[in-house]
Parts: structure tokens; C-alpha cells; sequence
């Protein structure tokens, strides 16, 4: 995971690698854990994640419960990725709240042009 801190805009991005599964999420957390945000706005960017199971959407679900707690803006960045596809599968886009979650425009793009076929 990648950590930016910006303190100027009281914000604090964490840039999540393609793996988010039981096999990488010890490791994720332990990062976490060590670069907790001392900014009141966090965005996790899992735009790169390419392979999530239930053990990647329990620690996304518990990152935005703590951020809550904290009073801390949480914010979900994705793209056409396996996050948005597993959130699909269990219909937990609610889970999050809106605003939480931003899905990059080229989703909507891509699926403007599979209109025109």
C-alpha cells in the first residue's frame, strides 16, 4: 500500500495494491495500522485491485467504521475493478453510504460507447 499525506488539504491517501484477499490482508492492516490518518479526510484508491474476497471487503467495511468513529471523511475510490464487482455481487454499495463511493468516469465512458454497438 501506498500512504500520501497531504497536510495542506487535511487529507490522507492509501493506494491499494492489486491483491486485497485473506493472503495479503495481515500485512495491508499492519501497514494501516502504522500510517493511521491524522488528517480529517481518508480516500482509499482501489482502483489497482485486481482479486478481493470477503476478507478484503470486512477490512474495507472495518477501515470505514473506524474512520467513522473518528469523525474522519471516508472516501472510496474505484474503477472498473474487482472491488465494484464484489460489491455488486453482494449488493453492499449501501454498506458504505454515498458519498463513499466515486467510480471513475472511464466506467461510465466505457459503457456510453458499448451503447453504440
Amino acid at each position: 500500500m501506498d500512504v500520501r499525506v497531504d497536510n495542506d488539504s487535511d487529507l490522507t491517501v492509501w493506494t491499494l495494491k492489486p491483491g486485497l484477499t485473506i493472503y495479503e490482508i495481515e500485512e495491508l492492516h499492519e501497514q494501516a495500522i502504522g500510517s493511521l490518518p491524522k488528517t480529517r479526510r481518508l480516500i482509499i484508491n482501489g482502483e489497482a485491485v485486481e482479486e478481493i474476497d470477503t476478507a478484503g471487503l470486512q477490512w474495507l467495511l472495518a477501515i470505514q467504521r473506524w474512520s467513522k468513529e473518528q469523525d474522519i471523511d471516508f472516501l472510496l475510490e474505484l474503477g472498473d475493478s474487482s472491488v465494484t464487482q464484489l460489491l455488486d455481487l453482494y449488493h453492499a454499495h449501501g454498506l458504505f453510504g454515498l458519498p463513499a463511493i466515486i467510480v471513475a468516469a472511464s466506467q461510465s465512458q466505457q459503457e456510453g460507447s458499448d451503447a453504440d454497438w
